[in-house]
């Protein structure tokens, strides 16, 4: 049996339920309550050592990176998902890499800033500073998980994510998905971005006519994400 350990409808999860509805899988969810620190306790952290959520267990199978775990999804449930063609299976990687780079923390960080106070943040940040055995993330991981942004931080963040939206907006000028003319991991996993930037950043959405018909698209297909996506603690 496939269990995804997972906290609320973050983008990571909500690529694998995605991912794991597009495959007809059957799967059981485990919540992880983030909000008590559930992530970085055991049995979780038995199966993540760094407090990675979420966590997809596919048997004997651990995997902590929901990058790799929904192109495991992919090649092993759902090959429709992941284009044959070598060029578009690279184009799939290599967008996939692109857009988490471009708009996943840049998402955390604007989210996390709107969602707590100053103080929430300074004890968050001195609750993981005690934590053995952690490591710090790198780069701008690090800006939202260890240190408080400054206004030039906040505006570098919108700036990546418009960024990151011109680059799906292009592909999708025309096109009704992103990469080989049918719906793929590249789409789920951007889905999941596009779907968190519009809680953020709605207007950046609407002023982008082929992304918004395409997210509308994405969700008339996304009937499981209601069913599971919001029943774990947020």
């Amino acid at each position: 049996m496939i269990a995804l350990h997972y906290d609320g409808p973050t983008p990571d999860a909500v690529k694998l339920i995605v991912a794991l509805g597009a495959a007809g899988l059957d799967f059981e969810t485990v919540p992880v309550d983030t909000a008590a620190y559930a992530q970085w306790q055991k049995p979780h952290r038995t199966l993540a050592s760094q407090g990675q959520v979420p966590v997809l267990v596919d048997g004997d199978l651990v995997m902590a990176d929901a990058a790799f775990a929904l192109q495991y999804i992919g090649e092993a449930y759902a090959p429709a998902l992941v284009p044959g063609d070598p060029w578009l299976r690279y184009d799939v990687q290599a967008l996939n890499q692109q857009i988490d780079g471009a708009l996943g923390p840049a998402v955390n960080l604007l989210g996390w800033t709107a969602a707590t106070t100053a103080e929430e943040r300074t004890a968050h940040r001195a609750y993981l500073a005690s934590i053995e055995g952690r490591q710090k993330p790198a780069g701008w991981h690090a800006v939202w998980a260890d240190a408080e942004a400054n206004e030039d931080q906040l505006a570098n963040a919108r700036e990546r994510i418009e960024t990151g939206l011109d680059q799906l907006e292009a592909r999708l000028d025309g096109a009704d998905w992103l990469v080989g003319g049918t719906l793929s991991i590249a789409d789920i996993n951007a889905f999941a971005l596009v779907r968190a930037v519009r809680a953020v950043m709605a207007q950046s959405i609407a002023a982008r006519p082929a992304l918004a018909r395409w997210l509308t698209l994405m969700e008339s297909r996304t009937p499981l994400l209601e069913e599971v996506a919001f029943s774990a603690p947020a």
